[in-house]
């Protein structure tokens, strides 16, 4: 499974994070250096000693401030360095705090275990290296460290367990997004699918109207009279003109993958059964003969499984007007008992087949079987026995 990738943190966010933990860490470090050189037994000590630990002190102490900032990417090491130097700089000691904290934030065990001996360990010899008027007896040490440094370490793991826990909720948020996402673009992708497949169907009929009456002009031009030219140019003008409107209207649509014309009403309706009186009129004008037969019983079909209905049979009239010209061809709408919708257009064919020639249809016939595989139905095309392209639809009655 592929990790989520987070957005990085901004680089402003860091430095002020980074800034005002560095702070604190050096007024810690200012108190304990204050609290620690103020009751300083200073008769056990020559000015020459007490120069040269005071320097030892400020030196390490600045350092730990100056390597503290790169705990993130050497936890381990920069926390080993910074504690052991805490033991001969009280300046170190807010820096020491910060470093264990940090390291023990990862919630890594043997990191816990060496960070929490060498603080109680540091703490005890820091104790030693600086002996105050009223000294502390060892044990006394030993245990203030122990429960300071378990008081931290507890701390320590309750901030990295809230880490973790935001970080899961962020990955868990940037998941969802990254599916929501993947869900808003598989639907514009399946959006534009359909699109697609209608305007295949759409300009593939209103074309074939087009290259027909072309043809027509070309090959009988000299023997037309001039009232049938001029009746053959308007056909192919108002079929080609009507093909330009509808391909205006979906690439309208392709063109802008969150457009919402369709949801918000303002698409163009999409013909049903009732359309398809004027589609077979439109066929049966350009020469076509049509035979249709429609149960009654089909007009109560829903609109999607009419629209479905419908490019099944304008693609097969198209085909069989491109691949069977004269040839006449039935159309059949039945009801059936489950109920379900079953459309049947077939036409005798030109001729014989080619060995080699691929099958016809293509794109168009593809596209219907998807058509009814997504809605639940069956879909074939085909010569039969007898020679005959069968091309047959079964949609259920609640596609």
């Amino acid at each position: 499974m592929t990790a989520t990738v987070l957005p990085p943190v901004p680089l402003g966010r860091r430095v002020l994070a980074q800034s005002w933990r560095l702070v604190v860490a050096a007024l810690a470090g200012l108190v304990v250096f204050g609290a620690v050189w103020s009751t300083l037994d200073g008769a056990q000590w020559s000015d020459a000693r007490l120069g040269a630990a005071l320097i030892v002190d400020v030196v390490v102490g600045v350092a730990a401030l100056a390597v503290v900032p790169f705990r993130h990417r050497a936890p381990l090491l920069v926390g080993v360095l910074v504690i052991a130097g805490s033991t001969v700089s009280t300046l170190a000691v807010g820096a020491a705090v910060l470093a264990l904290v940090s390291l023990v934030t990862r919630r890594r065990p043997l990191e816990i275990a060496i960070g929490s001996a060498l603080f109680i360990v540091s703490s005890l010899f820091g104790e030693g290296l600086y002996p105050s008027e009223d000294s502390t007896p060892l044990w006394q040490t030993l245990i203030a460290a122990a429960v300071g440094t378990a008081l931290l370490v507890a701390i320590a793991v309750a901030i990295g367990q809230r880490r973790a826990l935001v970080q899961s909720l962020r990955e868990r948020a940037a998941l969802l997004e990254r599916d929501q996402q993947l869900r808003e673009d598989r639907a514009r992708e399946q959006e534009r699918a359909h699109l697609a497949r209608e305007m295949h169907d759409v300009l593939g009929h209103r074309l074939s109207l087009v290259a027909l009456h072309a043809g027509a002009l070309e090959y009988r031009g000299r023997s037309l009279s001039p009232d049938e030219t001029v009746e053959a140019a308007g056909v192919v003008r108002a079929e080609a003109h009507a093909a330009l409107t509808e391909l205006r209207d979906v690439l309208g649509v392709l063109r802008d993958p969150g457009d919402t014309a369709a949801v918000s009403g303002t698409a163009p309706p999409q013909p049903t059964l009732r359309d398809l009186p004027a589609l077979l009129q439109e066929a049966r004008a350009s020469g076509a003969l049509v035979t249709a037969t429609v149960d009654d019983a089909s007009a109560g079909a829903p609109d999607a499984m009419g629209r479905h209905a419908y490019r099944v049979v304008q693609e097969a009239l198209t085909n069989a007007r491109r691949h069977a010209s004269g040839q006449p061809v039935t159309v059949a709408v039945d009801v059936l008992g489950d109920p379900a919708l079953r459309v049947r257009v077939s036409n005798p064919t030109a001729g014989p087949p080619l060995p080699d020639s691929p099958p016809s249809g293509g794109h168009g016939l593809r596209g219907l079987a998807e058509r009814a595989r997504l809605v639940g139905g069956t879909f074939s095309a085909g010569r039969d026995a007898d020679g005959t392209h069968v091309v047959e639809a079964v949609l259920p009655w609640t596609a």
